[in-house]
């Protein structure tokens, strides 16, 4: 869920809530963001926002990550290295899209048909395939469509996050690596995903980033955002990565 997001320096308007903690950081605009590049995020502990990893792969003992790429809000206080970084490691992080995809059951039905021998019918009126079509369809990758959601007008907004420092077994040094926060899907997300990331309206943005407060008032804040705020439209993978989200044409893919 949420494994890929959007964000550009250039689209934040100096008047926008993110514009000063930006200020003098220098990154590429990324229309293809995702787990093990470096990405801006804005911390609890800092007054500038720095540029972090998305995610850190390296194993632990159990075998499972450090830090994936994105965590359950119901798993915070249940698994305990998460728990450990809810009072001073938390994050936003600045993004203007998030993408999903949704598998095109209608048009991999018609490729199928494309491709299948006419070989007759069997007793239940199946077509009959041949071993090497079988083959050909257990290897086949359904198609999927990409979608962006944004906020309605489409500004700049934040997805709450963790964060931590690991440190350079080569050089000696620690790195910020961060991971993003999932809720259930609200009505806008939920014909695409069953998951979607924690988005924070300006004044949420504030308690997350509050030290002062307790447990309890972090995680009641990691709810489904409104969907009446969001937007969602079929793109062109391709295109999208670009920076052009173009809808795709029809029975183009």
């Amino acid at each position: 869920m949420c494994g890929r997001y959007s964000f550009s320096k250039k689209k934040v308007p100096l008047a926008h809530r993110y514009a000063e903690r930006l200020e003098g950081l220098t990154f590429e605009p990324n229309f293809d963001a995702r787990p093990s590049q470096q990405l801006p995020v804005i911390l609890s502990t800092a007054e500038k926002a720095v540029m972090a990893t998305w995610a850190d792969p390296t194993k632990q003992e159990d075998g499972k990550p450090i830090l994936p790429f994105n965590v359950r809000e119901e798993n915070l206080l249940f698994i305990p290295r998460f728990r450990e970084l809810l009072p001073k490691n938390r994050c936003i992080i600045p993004i203007d899209g998030f993408f999903e995809w949704k598998e095109v059951e209608e048009e991999e039905e018609s490729s199928t048909q494309a491709h299948t021998p006419e070989i007759g019918l069997d007793l239940f009126g199946n077509p009959i395939r041949s071993e090497a079509e079988k083959k050909r369809l257990k290897k086949a990758k359904p198609l999927k469509q990409k979608y962006r959601f944004t906020l309605k007008q489409e500004e700049p907004f934040g997805l709450a996050g963790l964060w931590r420092e690991t440190l350079h077994q080569d050089t000696g040094e620690h790195y910020p690596h961060f991971t993003i926060i999932t809720t259930k899907a609200n009505a806008a997300v939920e014909p695409y995903h069953d998951r979607m990331p924690v988005i924070l309206t300006p004044h949420i943005e504030n308690i997350w980033l509050d030290n002062r407060l307790q447990e309890k008032d972090y995680l009641k804040v990691l709810q489904p955002y409104d969907p009446r705020q969001m937007s969602v439209m079929a793109i062109d993978d391709y295109e999208s990565m670009l920076g052009n989200y173009v809808a795709p044409k029809l029975n183009s893919k």
